[in-house]
Protein backbone atom coordinates (compact mmCIF):
# COMPACT_ATOMS: atom_id res chain seq x y z
CA UNK A 1 0.00 0.00 0.00
CA UNK A 2 1.32 3.13 -1.14
CA UNK A 3 2.41 5.81 1.96
CA UNK A 4 -0.23 8.78 2.01
CA UNK A 5 1.56 12.01 2.10
CA UNK A 6 -0.85 13.10 5.03
CA UNK A 7 -1.61 12.09 8.53
CA UNK A 8 -4.56 13.18 10.86
CA UNK A 9 -3.52 14.02 14.08
CA UNK A 10 -6.73 12.02 15.56
CA UNK A 11 -5.24 9.06 14.18
CA UNK A 12 -2.03 9.80 16.12
CA UNK A 13 -1.95 8.62 19.91
CA UNK A 14 0.93 10.54 21.20
CA UNK A 15 3.11 10.79 24.08
CA UNK A 16 2.40 11.80 27.45
CA UNK A 17 4.74 14.03 29.09
CA UNK A 18 5.26 15.65 32.62
CA UNK A 19 4.10 18.76 33.68
CA UNK A 20 0.79 17.16 31.58
CA UNK A 21 0.90 17.55 28.04
CA UNK A 22 0.58 15.34 24.94
CA UNK A 23 3.43 15.70 22.31
CA UNK A 24 2.35 13.84 19.07
CA UNK A 25 4.81 13.89 16.21
CA UNK A 26 2.89 13.44 13.06
CA UNK A 27 5.70 14.29 10.13
CA UNK A 28 9.33 12.70 10.92
CA UNK A 29 11.79 11.28 8.60
CA UNK A 30 11.75 8.26 10.56
CA UNK A 31 8.36 8.03 9.21
CA UNK A 32 9.66 8.61 5.55
CA UNK A 33 8.29 10.86 3.53
CA UNK A 34 9.90 13.86 4.80
CA UNK A 35 13.88 14.18 5.22
CA UNK A 36 14.97 17.71 6.37
CA UNK A 37 11.81 18.84 8.64
CA UNK A 38 10.18 17.13 11.22
CA UNK A 39 6.12 18.28 12.54
CA UNK A 40 3.47 17.50 15.38
CA UNK A 41 1.20 18.67 17.72
CA UNK A 42 1.28 19.65 21.29
CA UNK A 43 -1.93 19.65 23.63
CA UNK A 44 -1.03 21.08 26.87
CA UNK A 45 -3.44 20.95 29.81
CA UNK A 46 -4.81 24.22 32.00
CA UNK A 47 -2.82 25.41 34.29
CA UNK A 48 0.35 23.01 32.57
CA UNK A 49 3.16 24.51 30.24
CA UNK A 50 5.68 23.30 27.81
CA UNK A 51 9.02 23.54 30.60
CA UNK A 52 12.53 25.33 29.97
CA UNK A 53 14.45 23.49 26.81
CA UNK A 54 16.48 24.66 24.29
CA UNK A 55 17.55 23.77 20.86
CA UNK A 56 21.13 23.98 20.40
CA UNK A 57 21.18 22.62 16.01
CA UNK A 58 17.39 22.50 15.31
CA UNK A 59 15.38 26.01 14.37
CA UNK A 60 11.86 25.46 15.96
CA UNK A 61 8.73 27.03 14.61
CA UNK A 62 5.27 26.93 16.32
CA UNK A 63 1.73 28.33 15.97
CA UNK A 64 -0.54 28.26 18.50
CA UNK A 65 -4.26 26.88 17.12
CA UNK A 66 -6.03 27.45 20.46
CA UNK A 67 -6.25 28.98 24.16
CA UNK A 68 -3.90 31.00 25.88
CA UNK A 69 -0.42 31.16 26.26
CA UNK A 70 2.56 33.07 28.06
CA UNK A 71 5.67 32.47 25.70
CA UNK A 72 9.09 32.75 28.04
CA UNK A 73 12.67 32.93 26.19
CA UNK A 74 15.67 33.36 28.13
CA UNK A 75 17.30 37.29 27.51
CA UNK A 76 14.82 37.73 25.01
CA UNK A 77 11.63 38.24 27.71
CA UNK A 78 7.88 36.77 27.97
CA UNK A 79 5.03 37.34 26.18
CA UNK A 80 1.12 36.89 26.10
CA UNK A 81 -0.32 35.27 23.31
CA UNK A 82 -4.06 34.18 21.70
CA UNK A 83 -5.22 31.65 19.28
CA UNK A 84 -3.83 32.15 15.74
CA UNK A 85 -0.31 33.02 16.25
CA UNK A 86 2.71 32.58 15.16
CA UNK A 87 6.10 32.36 17.04
CA UNK A 88 9.61 31.01 17.49
CA UNK A 89 12.60 30.40 19.71
CA UNK A 90 15.78 31.70 18.73
CA UNK A 91 18.51 28.94 18.25
CA UNK A 92 20.42 27.72 21.85
CA UNK A 93 17.92 29.83 24.11
CA UNK A 94 16.04 28.27 27.17
CA UNK A 95 12.00 28.69 26.12
CA UNK A 96 8.95 27.64 27.72
CA UNK A 97 4.88 27.61 27.05
CA UNK A 98 3.01 28.06 29.79
CA UNK A 99 -1.39 27.29 29.64
CA UNK A 100 -2.79 30.85 31.10
CA UNK A 101 -6.17 29.88 29.08
CA UNK A 102 -9.20 28.05 30.78
CA UNK A 103 -8.61 25.54 27.85
CA UNK A 104 -6.29 23.15 26.50
CA UNK A 105 -3.26 24.88 24.55
CA UNK A 106 -3.12 23.17 20.78
CA UNK A 107 0.37 23.96 19.63
CA UNK A 108 1.70 22.92 15.82
CA UNK A 109 5.31 22.70 16.25
CA UNK A 110 8.42 22.11 13.29
CA UNK A 111 11.89 21.60 13.85
CA UNK A 112 14.13 21.83 11.21
CA UNK A 113 16.66 20.10 10.94
CA UNK A 114 14.35 17.05 12.73
CA UNK A 115 15.41 16.23 16.37
CA UNK A 116 17.72 13.22 16.27
CA UNK A 117 14.77 11.61 18.03
CA UNK A 118 12.79 12.36 14.67
CA UNK A 119 14.94 10.94 12.40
Amino acid sequence: MKKLPFVKAADVEGEFRTPPRVSKLLLAPKFGGVSNVSMGMNITEVGSMIPDHQHDESEEVLFLISGRAKIVIEGEGEWEIGPETAFYSPLGKKHRVENIGNEPLKIVWCYCPPLPAHR
